[in-house]
């Protein structure tokens, strides 16, 4: 009869100490079981009930390294947005526009139309959204704004080892190489040139071109650049009231959705 008790006693405190055991194991499971489920979730672009996971880079959570730019949630922001830039290995990775109310609105204004001295990249109401223009003149500020990182280009080596600048329109991603980076006077390239026709965008290239300024970076390859060519122009300044400006030039060789057309005028 004791040995029986003592039997039942042990049986009891192994029982007890298996609960033990086994609770331990369901707490360690939930708790790190769930922190790997929502690793891998986040590994695979979701949360664990399958929604998508809360984006915290760029603009409004929106970034190129996405591969896709979100243009309805970003035009419910803003309705100005029209396209993405992404320059690789650079801060510029940001929404460009084009304002109704002024072409010098977002001088002074940021992405979401509020006003801020580092404004934002747009371009002037002479420029085509569609990029079918022979040149689309991009404007960011340097000085603490989204084109400061365009300096980047003066120098030699980075200029070489950075070709391609990545523009996203909703349903489309060009591809531009970039062939010429220098500084020219602080004028408008708009105003100064007529693009809508092939003398405009010969001039162009030939002042381009013909600038002797020994510290223009141009790339080889691209000496025959024309006007039936796309090209964009980011521009930039250091300082508000400066004599120059600085320019990045480059041109269309990827047309993903094939879109980008137009008639040239002689």
């Amino acid at each position: 009869m004791r040995n029986a008790r003592k039997k039942a006693g042990t049986a009891v405190i192994a029982l007890f100490v298996l609960g033990i055991v086994c609770v331990s194991i369901i707490v360690y499971a939930k708790k790190y079981g769930t922190k790997a489920q929502e690793e891998n979730a986040e590994a695979a672009g979701r949360t664990d009930d399958g929604s998508e996971p809360r984006r915290t880079k760029g603009f409004a959570g929106e970034s190129a390294e996405d591969a896709s730019i979100d243009f309805v949630a970003l035009r419910e922001i803003n309705p100005d947005i029209f396209a993405w830039i992404h320059i690789p290995d650079t801060a510029i990775d940001c929404p460009v526009l084009q304002s109704e109310q002024s072409d010098v609105f977002y001088e002074s204004h940021n992405a979401n139309k509020e006003e801020d001295d580092t404004g934002a990249v747009y371009i002037e109401l002479a420029n085509l959204t569609n990029m079918c223009d022979f040149n689309t003149v991009l404007h960011g500020k340097a000085k603490e704004g989204p084109f400061a990182d365009l300096y980047s280009f003066a120098d030699p080596e980075f200029f070489e080892e950075h070709e391609y600048v990545y523009l996203y329109l909703d349903g489309n991603v060009l591809t531009y190489e970039i062939f010429a980076a220098y500084e020219r006077e602080n004028t408008s390239l708009i105003r100064t040139y007529d693009f809508t026709y092939l003398s405009g965008c010969r001039q162009f290239l030939s002042d381009l071109y013909g600038n002797k300024d020994r510290e223009k970076n141009v790339r080889e390859g691209w000496e025959n650049v024309s006007g039936y060519n796309y090209i964009i122009t980011l521009t930039a300044r250091k300082e508000e009231n400066a004599e120059r400006q600085f320019v990045v030039t480059a041109v269309l060789v990827e047309d993903a959705a094939g879109t980008v057309s137009r008639v040239v005028a002689e």
